[in-house]
């Protein structure tokens, strides 16, 4: 606690999302559009893994037309 007052982060507030995504199925491979870390101010990086990647629109399909293998378009439904 004290380290934090220090540092002036004691009353910095966080949210922490219990739902974990698996980001080497998706999009770590790639940041196309740049984008920065908002706190280390550096681009996301990203690994030349050879995972598999899932997004939306890849079969099979369920009955809504999104992908059963992407696990980045059930995040609203996880929250809802």
């Amino acid at each position: 606690q004290e380290t934090l007052r220090v540092h002036g982060c004691l009353e910095e507030t966080y949210w922490i999302c219990a739902f974990a995504v698996n980001q080497h199925a998706g999009i770590c491979g790639a940041n196309p559009n740049g984008d920065i870390d908002p706190v280390t101010k550096i681009p996301h990086p990203t690994c030349a893994c050879s995972a598999p990647k899932f997004f939306n629109e890849d079969p099979p399909l369920n009955e809504h037309g999104e992908s059963i293998q992407c696990e980045m378009n059930k995040f609203d439904d996880m929250m809802a």
